[in-house]
């Protein structure tokens, strides 16, 4: 059983043309925002015993100019970026998809290697638009306001999970628009992403 979360309703409309055999796939509406996405992965696993990993799908602002809108995004690198609170904590949190123990797969050798940067806001202006470069290793960078959550909860709980989104938006002054225009646009990529995911994390 592949867990599929989808953050908002807008994303997750498209998948209800999805049809998977029994026991393959479910799809959990999960909300948006690190707490709810934290919340559905815990949900998944006590609702889905047999749960074999699991994929958060759907849209994601970017934030480098080597990334545009339509582009599939695999992230191998969490960033967490809400707040400062060193020196309690290091800044900004991070996680790195791919070691040795890591209960992360890649999915798709197309997709572009990029870091995702978390917050708990919708971007709706690039801090990294005048750098005009990640500052996360050189790697193309987008946000969303989940991967870090679902990143963190698999990595700790040994759930195996892949991070899959496509480029909505560049985080600017017209992101919520052309967010909700994307959702139109792209459905039709995002069905057969997905589906071609759930395939692969069942046969991984």
């Amino acid at each position: 059983m592949i867990g599929i979360l989808c953050p908002s309703p807008f994303e997750s409309e498209a998948l209800r043309s999805l049809k998977f055999p029994k026991g393959s796939a479910t799809v959990f509406v999960s909300g948006m925002g690190k707490v709810r996405s934290l919340h559905a992965c815990h949900e998944l696993r006590r609702k889905q015993p047999g749960l074999k990993g699991i994929l958060l799908v759907g849209f994601a602002g970017g934030l480098t100019p080597d990334l545009k809108v339509g582009d599939l995004v695999e992230p191998t690198l969490f960033i967490e970026h809400d707040y400062d609170a060193r020196p309690f904590e290091r800044y900004p949190n991070r996680i790195k998809k791919g070691g040795r123990d890591s209960s992360g797969i890649r999915l798709f050798h197309r997709a572009v290697d990029s870091a995702m940067l978390t917050q708990d806001r919708f971007l709706k202006e690039n801090p990294y638009a005048k750098l005009g470069r990640s500052p996360a290793k050189n790697k193309p960078m987008a946000c969303d306001m989940e991967s870090y959550a679902v990143a963190y909860f698999c990595e700790r709980s040994k759930v195996r999970y892949s991070v899959v989104k496509l480029i909505s938006d560049t985080a600017d002054e017209n992101a919520d628009h052309d967010f909700l225009k994307a959702c139109k646009k792209l459905a039709p990529t995002l069905v057969r992403t997905v589906s071609e995911g759930v395939r692969r994390m069942n046969g991984s």
